[in-house]
């Protein structure tokens, strides 16, 4: 919509105010739904279980504190980001609709998921169900994004190749100056390498996208368990930047530095009602949606083993679940029973077992989250 408004009010035009713009309005809008969101929450019931009993004493007594506080408001944060990204992106473009239709069709399953959970007192749908749909969505919307590729390499491309180059390189104007950068289609991109040795996938993109989003959705949903713990990050393409920092240039990734800006206003707005004592919680319906959205802008910017740094703390998170699952299956047939490395996982919870409190855990987190975006950020100088 702001694209279409600008050809009346000029001041509209340009990547920068539709970013401030979606974060602003995505902001405002999660201020505006979720209190009568969260009272709607409250008198159907969707609240939190409580204590899973499942041994974990420390965890059960946290879980039990806040057991009614009502669950499932990612209903209301992707509702806000997809309104800000319909408002603010050029809906010309691609990209934008795969990355939603990708958040959306995870917060679907994870909405799924956490009704099973409330009504039927189970652990949600059954793993299997649950990663063939994920794999599924997932590797749907990477083989999207490879066709978006292939068309821009097939029309930017040809006539606009520099003399003396590889193939796949670009020669792009910015106002008076001219860049020469290395079209983004299928590739995988190393931090610290140069782009001229990223590999090309083909059609492997979209198993490689399954794989990437499928972990970056569970890895923000195993860290889900704390209130605020939960958080985003945005990254930003432009040409003149895909030159300086000698990125790989993403056609039309001023789009998804848009979605990006919906997802940072979308996830500050909900902090507002989820700081410690929480209000209400994402469930999966938002957890696996926002990672999910994470994964696909990763896949999207050519810049997933760089999400490894950015979004460290969902790694440890994750990581530290596979590690407990892995060694103590392992070790399970020693005679005093399998050996666990956490006190108990995911990484907040074994914090919580050595007496931190939930207000300390969150806010290091936090710390350390910020610290690894800015050194991601530095590691793109290093090329």
């Amino acid at each position: 919509m702001l694209p279409w408004l600008a050809a009346w009010f000029p001041g509209l035009n340009g990547v920068t105010p539709r970013i401030l713009a979606a974060g602003a309005i995505a902001f405002i809008c999660m201020l505006a739904v979720m209190p009568p969101l969260i009272r709607w929450l409250r008198a159907k019931k969707l609240g939190e279980s409580g204590a899973k009993n499942e041994g974990a004493t420390v965890v059960d007594e946290a879980r039990e504190r806040k057991k009614g506080t009502p669950t499932m408001g990612g209903l209301g944060l992707i509702g806000c980001i997809a309104f800000a990204t319909l408002v603010c992106c050029d809906l010309t473009e691609a990209r934008p609709w795969l990355l939603l239709a990708g958040m959306v069709g995870f917060s679907v399953l994870g909405f799924l998921d956490d009704r099973v959970k409330i009504f039927k007192g189970a652990h949600g749908i059954s793993s299997t169900t649950k990663l063939v749909w994920q794999i599924a969505l997932a590797a749907g919307c990477g083989y999207g994004l490879y066709l978006v590729g292939q068309h821009d390499a097939a029309t930017l491309l040809p006539g606009n190749a520099p003399a003396g180059l590889t193939e796949g390189f670009y020669k792009k104007e910015l106002g008076t100056m001219e860049y020469t950068v290395r079209l983004a289609t299928d590739q995988l991109a190393f931090p610290f390498i140069p782009v001229e040795y990223a590999i090309a996938l083909g059609w492997l993109l979209a198993p490689w996208a399954a794989f990437v989003v499928i972990s970056c959705a569970n890895g923000v949903n195993f860290t889900d368990g704390m209130d605020g713990l939960a958080g985003g990050t945005v990254f930003m393409s432009r040409v003149d930047t895909a030159d300086h920092l000698q990125a790989l240039y993403v056609s039309g990734g001023q789009e998804v530095a848009v979605f990006c800006a919906a997802i940072a206003g979308g996830c500050l707005g909900f902090l507002w009602f989820n700081a410690a004592p929480a209000a209400v919680f994402m469930g999966d319906t938002g957890s696996q949606a926002l990672g999910a959205a994470l994964g696909l802008v990763a896949v999207a910017t050519k810049q997933e083993l760089l999400f490894v740094l950015v979004g460290a703390i969902f790694v440890a998170e994750a990581g530290s679940v596979l590690v407990q699952k892995l060694v103590f299956k392992a070790t399970k047939r020693r005679p005093q029973g399998g050996y666990r490395v956490f006190l108990c996982a995911p990484l907040h919870h074994h914090f919580q077992y050595l007496g931190w409190p939930e207000s300390k855990i969150v806010t290091r987190f936090w710390i350390i989250a910020a610290c690894c975006a800015l050194l991601s950020l530095a590691t793109l100088k290093l090329r």
